[in-house]
Order: structure tokens, then sequence, then C-alpha cells
């Protein structure tokens, strides 16, 4: 074989092998956790109307409003009294369905849930 060409195969292998690493490298790991879910409150308005969650999963709730809301649970599991242009964090502690409202302005937000598996 003509030395070109071993070096041309070798530095073939090379680049596959980097090409996997990398591949490998970039995936998520296992039990990694992905980003906290977060809800954002905006001009009276809870984005994302709809949340899914794991049950003890931790909610970062940040409103952008210059007027305290809250995010508050109709059944009353949770509560979350969220300051003006702050944040609060809450979690849900059993698996349902939460439709959730703001106790300040109880009729101007969005209809908005939380999902927890």
């Amino acid at each position: 074989m003509r030395v070109l060409t071993k070096l041309t195969i070798a530095l073939a292998a090379v680049l596959g092998l980097a090409f996997t690493a990398v591949g490998v490298a970039s995936q998520p790991q296992a039990g990694a956790q992905a980003a906290a879910p977060t809800i954002t409150i905006k001009d009276f308005q809870y984005n994302p109307a709809d949340l899914a969650v794991k049950v003890g999963q931790k909610i970062t709730v940040t409103n952008n409003d210059t007027t305290p809301h809250t995010v508050t649970a109709r059944d009353g599991s949770f509560n979350a009294d969220v300051p003006p242009n702050g944040t609060a964090t809450l979690t849900v502690a059993k698996a349902g369905s939460f439709p959730y409202y703001c106790t300040y302005h109880a009729n101007e937000h969005n209809p908005a849930t939380i999902k927890a598996s």
C-alpha cells in the first residue's frame, strides 16, 4: 500500500472517531435535568398558558409587570405571590391538572393550567 493511501485511511479513521465523540458528547446525559420550567407574566398574561412539569419540580415565575400577581391553584394546592418586576418559585406536590389564576386580578388574566405528572 502506498504511503499516501495509508495516510488517507488513517485520517478518515481519526475524523470518524472525532465526529463520533462529538455526537456522544452532545447527547444529554442520563439523569441530567432539563432547564427548570418557567412561567412569565407580562401585560396580565401567563406564558405559557399550559405548562407540563414533574411532581415536585421547581417552577420559576417571573413577573414583568409593575403590579403584583399570583399563581394560585383553583383547588388551593399552591400559591406563589410574585412582586412587581420580581420572581417567585413554586412546586406542585401531586399529579394532576391544576388551573390557576391571580388572586389580585381574578378576571384579567388568560386561562392557565399546570399539568403535573
